[in-house]
């Protein structure tokens, strides 16, 4: 009995011991921190935190140099002049490891800010199914094909039998087909959780004497968006600033081909509670062609311009601002809202959320500029992408308006972007996306 006493005791003690660990001030401190850091030579990094927590070791880019830190007990402060990579690994009164996090120095992507209109067309792996409806048959009755087949919006017709289709019009004349044979259509079809599935259907006659099988189609998406930035050396860019998705599903697009065109705005729906507004913007698919799209991620649309456009407010690169430098307060962002021309507005930054994965909703915005507010009523559909640029940096995007408050909405960071983009990639991820783009266009 004394013995599992003791070991109840002992037991208890430690749990007690784990919890005020847990609770207390270098602890939180620690877990404060994502699990890597990005900072630009030249950025201020210093880190108070009250306790003997810090111990620092360079990485293998760091070897060799003399250490980059100063007092390594109660305050973190670190040198960027110069690029490397380091570890910081915090430890409770200098013994017990709490955790370990990877900070990189690196010198400033310089980039020409955006705000143009753009054209965005996107032809998905196959065809996105929009819609279900009814046929209707010679004799007036009412039978819907796919939708008895298990066929839902958001699913992606991949081929007909052993042909792969990538048209609606090469669907239509094998519906047809199968229909006049009196043969079932074999689909195979993408679920919207990725699994891959076969469906049978009949096609059926439908009043006109055709025969089809009760479901819309779209073989490429069109939209108007902006361009928030691209790269003057390598022509590499990032627009949108969120995934595009199809309809009601939500679901991302995978893409076969895109590219992006000049656009003009010919007006604006205005923005109401309740109301999203929409920039109303015309091009012409094919015409006027300034880069291709080789990505459609989490934060946006990104490829390689063929044509490199002027932006008068920064006709010179000016540095990308990584997460670490957006803080809350004013702001300003650039945006096209009648014709081809960029114009400059005053926001706010009102709470930065953070995270340590890419995100469209990295922080909130205030619209502040009576002139805008006054043509677009705050935040519309199509300025997704414009960039917000504050103390000099490009820092972020313009994603999404809040419904019920048009005169805010979300950003994503600009760094996320242009680690989508491949422009924070090593020199042989570089390397593979531009040999991609060179396939692309010969397409």
């Amino acid at each position: 009995m004394p013995k599992e006493r003791a070991k109840r005791i002992a037991g208890i003690i430690i749990c007690v011991f784990i919890a005020l660990i847990t609770a207390s001030n270098p602890f939180r401190l620690a877990y404060s921190f994502p699990e890597a850091i990005t900072l630009l030579t030249g950025q201020d990094f210093v880190v108070d935190t009250g306790y003997p927590v810090v111990s620092v070791s360079s990485g293998e880019s760091g070897k060799g140099s003399s250490w980059p830190w100063g007092d390594l007990t109660t305050r973190l402060t670190m040198d960027t002049e110069k690029p490397g990579e380091y570890s910081i690994v915090f430890k409770l009164f200098g013994i017990i490891p709490l955790r370990r996090v990877s900070l990189t120095v690196a010198e400033p992507i310089m980039v020409v800010p955006g705000g143009h209109s753009i054209g965005v067309v996107l032809r998905s792996s196959g065809l996105v199914i929009t819609g279900l409806c009814p046929v209707l048959t010679i004799d007036g009755k009412e039978v819907w094909p796919a939708k008895s087949a298990g066929l839902e919006p958001g699913d992606v017709i991949l081929a007909v039998g052993d042909r792969r289709v990538s048209t609606k019009e090469e669907l239509a004349i094998l519906v047809d087909e199968a229909g006049r044979a009196g043969e079932w259509v074999d689909l195979l079809v993408e679920k919207t959780d990725g699994s891959a599935v076969h469906r049978a259907l009949m096609p059926v006659r439908n009043k006109y004497g055709g025969f089809n099988i009760g479901l819309y189609v779209k073989d490429a998406l069109a939209g108007v968006g902006t361009l928030t930035f691209y790269e003057p050396g390598t022509g590499l860019y990032a627009a949108l600033g969120h995934v595009i998705s199809e309809g009601d599903s939500r679901r991302p697009v995978t893409m076969k081909q895109g590219h992006i065109v000049r656009a003009t705005v010919t007006g604006v729906q205005p923005s109401k509670k309740g109301q999203p507004g929409e920039v109303l913007g015309t091009f012409v698919e094919g015409q006027d062609v300034i880069g291709n799209i080789l990505k459609n991620g989490d934060c946006g649309i990104s490829g390689i311009l063929s044509a490199l456009p002027e932006n008068p407010y920064y006709p010179e690169p000016i540095p990308l601002g990584l997460e670490s430098k957006l803080k809350t307060g004013p702001a300003e962002v650039l945006t096209t809202v009648n014709g081809t021309t960029i114009e400059r507005f005053s926001i706010e930054i009102q709470q930065v959320f953070g995270s340590s994965s890419p995100s469209s909703k990295g922080f909130l915005i205030k619209i502040t500029d009576p002139r805008l507010l006054s043509l677009t009523g705050g935040i519309v559909q199509g300025m997704s992408g414009s960039p917000i640029i504050q103390d000099g940096y490009l820092v972020g995007a313009i994603t999404h308006v809040l419904v019920n408050d048009p005169t805010r909405g979300y950003g994503t960071f600009a760094e996320w972007m242009a680690r989508d983009s491949h422009m924070m990639s090593s020199p042989a991820a570089r390397a593979d996306f531009e040999a991609a783009a060179a396939t692309a266009a010969k397409r």
